[in-house]
């Protein structure tokens, strides 16, 4: 995990419990991630209370506990200005594609896809078109067979490999990308 999806791992955490209680002191029980451990937790926590974004950290064992000067609503939010970045919000799942990095954030799960990629160009669609939907002639053009159809559910299932929605089992995100039988594909949630 990268220093700035530390940062915002605990920043999500913290908003999300702040949201739920967000007058007085926050108290958590830090646990230990696969790349993420308390004791680095703890530093990102010491960066943040330097920064003025929390204040009286107090900190025994794994348990911390301070005060909670933002609830990180302003942090969370992706800049809306930047004509280069689609953002939106499809029921409680926040979807953000920035169009010519290739980098697409599902919730905190974030995947960088190649730019001229056909999964791209594909949520791009989805994300841009009216309601969410889109045919298949909207994806394949002139293009639509049995063969291009069952390449697409390929290009589909890459795209949700990539934003955490499958393997089913594992998934860290709710599907939104649904199958219209027969016409298409559809955001929701």
């Amino acid at each position: 995990m990268k220093a700035s999806e530390k940062l915002q791992f605990i920043k999500e955490l913290i908003h999300e419990r702040a949201q739920i209680s967000p007058a007085g002191i926050l108290k958590l029980q830090l646990k230990d991630q696969p790349s993420f451990p308390v004791g680095e937790q703890v530093l990102v926590l010491k960066k943040l209370e330097q920064g003025d974004l929390i204040k009286d950290l107090n900190v025994i064992g794994s348990a911390v506990s301070f005060w909670v000067i933002s609830t990180f609503g302003n942090y969370l939010q992706e800049n809306k200005a930047d004509d280069d970045l689609v953002t939106l919000e499809i029921g409680t799942n926040r979807l953000s594609i920035h169009k010519h990095t290739g980098t697409v954030r599902l919730n905190t799960i974030e995947a960088v896809l190649n730019p001229k990629s056909q999964e791209l160009e594909t949520i791009l669609k989805l994300a841009t078109a009216k309601n969410h939907q889109i045919s298949y002639a909207d994806i394949l053009g002139e293009a639509v067979s049995k063969t291009t159809k069952r390449n697409l559910t390929f290009v589909i299932r890459n795209l949700k490999e990539s934003l955490g929605i499958l393997p089913a089992k594992k998934a860290k995100n709710k599907d939104i990308i649904k199958n219209i039988k027969g016409v298409g594909y559809k955001l929701a949630s």
